[in-house]
C-alpha cells in the first residue's frame, strides 16, 4: 500500500513540475545508475514523456597540474545532462569537465529542449559558472536555473554541437 502511495505522489509531483509555464519545453529525464562510472548513455526521444530516475555518480578525481594543494572555493560539482541523440555525449562532456578539475555530481539525459549547450547555476553560483564557461568555450551560454531542472547546483545541458 505504501508503494502505491509513493508512486501516486511521484506522478503528482511530475505533473506539477510539467505544468510550470516558465520552463523550457518538455520535462527532465535522468538515466539509471550503471555498474561503471562512465558508461554509454542512450538518448531518448524529445517527445518522450518525462521521467526521473536515479543518476550515475562519477567519483571525483584529482587532475595533476590543474589544482594547487588547496582546492579552489569556486569549483563546484557539475551535473551533466545530454539533450541530443548522440549516445554517450553526457559522459564524454563529463570527462572533459572533470579533466579541467571540476568534480562530476551526476550524468544523465535531459528530454526538454535546450537550443545550445548551456550551463545553469543556482543562486550564489554565478562566479563559478562563469569560470567554468571561460575554461570550456564549448559552453555557449550561462543561465540561472529554471524550475524543474532535475539536478541542483551547476548543471551543464549539452546539445549536439558539443565537441567530442
Amino acid at each position: 500500500m505504501g508503494a502505491v502511495v509513493a508512486v501516486v505522489l511521484v506522478i503528482g509531483l511530475l505533473l506539477a513540475l510539467n505544468s510550470n509555464p516558465h520552463r523550457d519545453s518538455a520535462g527532465p529525464a535522468l538515466i539509471s545508475p550503471t555498474a561503471h562510472p562512465i558508461a554509454p548513455v542512450s538518448s531518448s526521444s524529445p517527445a518522450a514523456a518525462p521521467t526521473v530516475t536515479p543518476t550515475t555518480v562519477m567519483p571525483s578525481t584529482r587532475v595533476e597540474g590543474k589544482r594547487t594543494s588547496r582546492p579552489r572555493a569556486d569549483v563546484l560539482p557539475v551535473s551533466v545532462l545530454n539533450n541530443s541523440r548522440r549516445s554517450g555525449l553526457a559522459h564524454e562532456a563529463a570527462a572533459q569537465v572533470q579533466a579541467h578539475g571540476w568534480p562530476i555530481a551526476k550524468v544523465g539525459n535531459f528530454t526538454g529542449r535546450v537550443p545550445i549547450s548551456t550551463l545553469y547555476y543556482a543562486p550564489g553560483q554565478l562566479a563559478s559558472a562563469q569560470r567554468l564557461a571561460h575554461e570550456m568555450p564549448a559552453i555557449r551560454r550561462v543561465e540561472p536555473r529554471f524550475a524543474g531542472l532535475p539536478t541542483s547546483g551547476l548543471t551543464l545541458v549539452v546539445t549536439r554541437e558539443w565537441p567530442a
